[in-house]
């Protein structure tokens, strides 16, 4: 039934969606509440709230103006239940804020095989790569995703791979004024400290450690699946699909090196991993397995509150 339900993407399931994530939202927020309740916590977390739904909302955005799969709503309704599932990534506001910069530069890099406005696309997607660098260092990896579209998407003038760079140097440079007028250049220093951290201990908890592994199982599943079928086509899925491989080897990176592993980190790999499983999904005859693979991923939602 889930399954057939979210196989059109229609406005009513949009805001099905909505309210998924907002019961999770509550409880989530509820769990992390400190002892005492305080209305400044609630109107804080509801302004995050609005942040994720403005998230969805783009990520949708993306996901249809691109053709990075059918229409159908699979790809958020896998996003809501990750979210879910790892309700850190709800919470730490670096992480939320620079995957939300991320994913204005996703935007711009998988348009790139329009052909139209190239130099204006490069530099936008290296702009908000470099605001993301700003909040969330490690960020910077992403730059190698816009090299990387520039050859698939076959834009390969020089001056197009110099483009991205500029974009990203922009904020940087303007950051670093800003610091050097207030005397603040330790903070500007700090984003290029190494930063990398190997401490996965936090993922032996059954909590993260169960639904992670279910995730990386399908994820790969997926990839053997799909990917060949879609190499075979001569089209641009098959070069949107190029490009959301290697963005999920970017954020499977910086997830891999991220200095804090408590389970935020793993925003990062929600959008790649929900499109690449949304489209083994939908290549699916089986209405029976698709369901099941939704239900799992719905009870796994669940029952990592009660780990």
């Amino acid at each position: 039934m889930i399954a057939n339900f979210f196989s059109k993407s229609k406005p009513v399931n949009i805001f099905n969606l909505v309210i998924l994530l907002f019961l999770y939202f509550v409880v989530g927020s509820f769990l992390a509440a400190p002892e005492t309740l305080l209305l400044s916590y609630f109107l804080s977390k509801l302004f995050f709230f609005i942040g994720f739904v403005i998230f969805l909302i783009v990520a949708n955005f993306i996901i249809k103006r691109n053709n990075l799969t059918l229409d159908n709503l699979y790809g958020l309704l896998l996003i809501v239940l990750l979210l879910g599932t790892f309700k850190e990534t709800m919470f730490s506001n670096k992480i939320i804020f620079s995957n939300f910069i991320l994913l204005l530069s996703y935007r711009k890099i998988y348009s790139l095989k329009s052909g139209l406005n190239i130099a204006k696309k490069l530099f936008d997607a290296g702009f908000w790569i470099g605001v993301a660098t700003i909040i969330y260092p490690n960020s910077i990896l992403y730059l190698f995703l816009i090299f990387t579209a520039i050859i698939i998407y076959q834009k390969t003038d020089f001056k197009n791979f110099l483009v991205p760079l500029a974009g990203c140097i922009a904020p940087l440079f303007l950051f670093f004024t800003y610091n050097f007028y207030f005397d603040k250049t330790d903070a500007f220093l700090s984003i290029f400290r190494v930063n990398i951290g190997f401490d996965f201990t936090a993922y032996n908890q059954l909590k993260i450690l169960i639904p992670l592994a279910f995730l990386i199982t399908i994820t790969l599943w997926s990839l053997v699946v799909v990917t060949p079928k879609i190499v075979l086509i001569s089209n641009n899925l098959r070069m949107s699909w190029n490009v959301l491989l290697n963005q999920l080897i970017v954020a499977t990176v910086v997830v891999f090196i991220a200095p804090i592993k408590n389970g935020s980190e793993l925003l990062f790999l929600l959008f790649p991993y929900a499109i690449v499983i949304s489209n083994f999904l939908q290549k699916s005859q089986s209405s029976n397995f698709k369901n099941l693979i939704l239900y799992i991923f719905f009870a796994i939602s669940i029952a990592v509150y009660f780990l």
